[in-house]
């Protein structure tokens, strides 16, 4: 017979191999359950989280400012490399709050987000009333439509100079140059044009954020996610256009991605993560770089790459940026003018990151930084909810040397003057970081320790079991056993063989 042991070790493997298909079984209904969950859960709906959490994010939202104070302007005036001290950062609380939400029955649904701003005088370096010097953008914006569109005005500058007294780098309160101030320079303009005959409108106040504050920046139609999950989030237009009409090119018109706030489930790490940026007219390409973990959740990174702004001849890809056609700036500049009102705007990251070496080099006191400076998304890749965020941006101006603003002549060649740059951040916070884990990752948990538990029971089970099996021989014991019960009675038989009796008789 088979020894009992054998059996024993026979039933202990078949229940290690139906412990580990089943945990291997899980892994595909598990992750099924999970995709449906998510699919169900994510898409805007009125009443769900996900709406609630979009209409208002609970997540607090940081616009901090640095401002670059010019501390030898008299010295610039007489053609020396102007040296800046950067001031800040000058920290206000953004609240967002959507408004005039609309659905439509192709699953896209229409905003606008209002967006204000609250100074917090604890998360700043000073206050608002802070000052320093910077060039004057309103007197570089009327020279720099005088040389590029209206020639007329050229006769305008010097006589609104001469009558206002501006300077070319005047001292302003970091409340001034954000929210807006009256200037007699741009008021003088528009008095002497209109008396020209010349047409040209200019507003009487000017400032970087003017205008801005408790107001939105435009119509937004993006996909809800209800027809299609992995078009979630993705803008279909803006102020009712599916593209832009400011660049070269059909690429760099194209309005790609998101908000920036919320992406489709289940990202692909591969894959660019575009966000569209109204302050510069233009889609932003961010790039995985690696895993972090916030407030104890893992999420993956993608950060701007240096080639964000690069010179066609870096990044073929932006030649459609080159404004007017074919006119491209050095690498790590774009060319906002477009997008500004036509004022001699040009955008980079902060501290010139990415920039030619000899643009930084035409200037004292920048220092670019990638871990300080990068613009970064940290986005949860089951969700596709950016958790963490950092958009990152600097706006400089155009100096050269002007026709019409004799501070400007011994300027000996064009200097792109920074004045500030910012940092737009968000974070989870607590509260919800813990919620999100409670409701999601220990969920995924639990479904992790269940299928991989029996998997990993099962396979020790199934590798004890042949251990065993090896170890104590069971098959050449049995064959053995079968062995002794043929030969037995054989061997019985052949002691009453006709010899033997013979034998005994004699």
């Amino acid at each position: 017979m088979v020894s009992r042991c054998c059996v024993c070790i026979g039933v202990s493997a078949l229940v290690g191999a139906i412990f580990l298909a089943t945990g291997c079984a899980l892994i595909f209904v598990f992750t099924n359950l999970i995709h449906s969950d998510v699919n169900d859960q994510i898409p805007l709906k009125y009443g769900s989280d996900s709406y609630n959490n979009w209409i208002s994010p609970p997540a607090p939202i940081y616009f901090q400012v640095w401002f670059y104070d010019l501390v030898n302007y008299l010295e610039v005036e007489k053609g020396e490399k102007p040296t800046f001290i950067q001031k800040g950062p000058y920290t206000y609380r953004e609240k967002r709050q959507k408004t005039d939400i609309k659905f439509n029955n192709d699953g896209t649904v229409e905003y606008r987000e209002i967006r204000s701003m609250f100074f917090d005088r604890s998360m700043s370096a000073g206050t608002e009333e802070d000052t320093f010097h910077s060039i004057n953008i309103p007197m570089m914006t009327v020279a720099f439509l005088a040389k590029e569109k209206i020639p007329a005005l050229e006769r305008l500058v010097d006589i609104a100079l001469e009558l206002t007294g501006e300077t070319l780098f005047p001292k302003h309160s970091v409340h001034e140059m954000m929210w807006g101030y009256p200037d007699p320079f741009l008021s003088k303009v528009t008095t002497l044009a209109k008396d020209l005959h010349i047409n040209i409108s200019l507003p009487a106040e000017f400032g970087l954020f003017y205008g801005t504050n408790n107001s939105d920046d435009g119509l937004y139609k993006i996909h809800s996610g209800q027809k299609n999950v992995d078009q979630f989030g993705e803008i279909v237009t803006w102020n009712g256009e599916k593209h832009l009409d400011i660049w070269t090119s059909a690429e760099a018109n194209g309005i790609n991605g998101s908000d920036g706030t919320i992406y489709p489930p289940f990202i692909d790490t591969s894959e660019t993560k575009y966000l569209f940026s109204s302050d510069i007219c233009r889609s932003l390409g961010m790039d995985h770089v690696g895993s972090v973990k916030e407030r104890g959740i893992p999420l993956e990174r993608f950060v701007a790459p240096e080639i964000l702004f690069a010179n066609n001849t870096v990044n073929p890809d932006n030649a459609g940026f080159c404004t007017p056609a074919g006119n491209c700036l050095p690498s790590g500049l774009l060319n906002a003018s477009a997008c500004r009102q036509g004022a001699p705007v040009v955008m980079s990251m902060p501290n010139f990151l990415g920039c030619d070496q000899d643009i930084i080099d035409s200037m004292i006191g920048i220092h670019p930084n990638r871990e300080e400076h990068q613009s970064y998304l940290d986005i949860e890749p089951m969700t596709g909810v950016v958790m963490n965020a950092g958009k990152k941006l600097q706006i400089n101006v155009v100096l050269e040397k002007i026709k019409g603003i004799k501070e400007t002549k011994n300027i000996k060649k064009r200097i792109y003057f920074p004045v500030m740059w910012l940092n737009e951040s968000a974070l989870i916070d607590e509260k919800d970081a813990s919620k999100f884990k409670s409701e999601v990752l220990d969920k995924v948990k639990l479904t992790d320790g269940i299928k991989y538990g029996l998997i990993g029971i099962g396979a020790l089970i199934l590798v004890l079991a042949i251990g065993f099996l090896a170890k104590r021989g069971c098959t050449k014991k049995q064959a053995s056993d079968k062995e002794g019960l043929i030969n037995g009675p054989a061997t019985a038989m052949n002691s009453k063989s006709p010899a033997n009796q013979e034998n005994v008789i004699l």
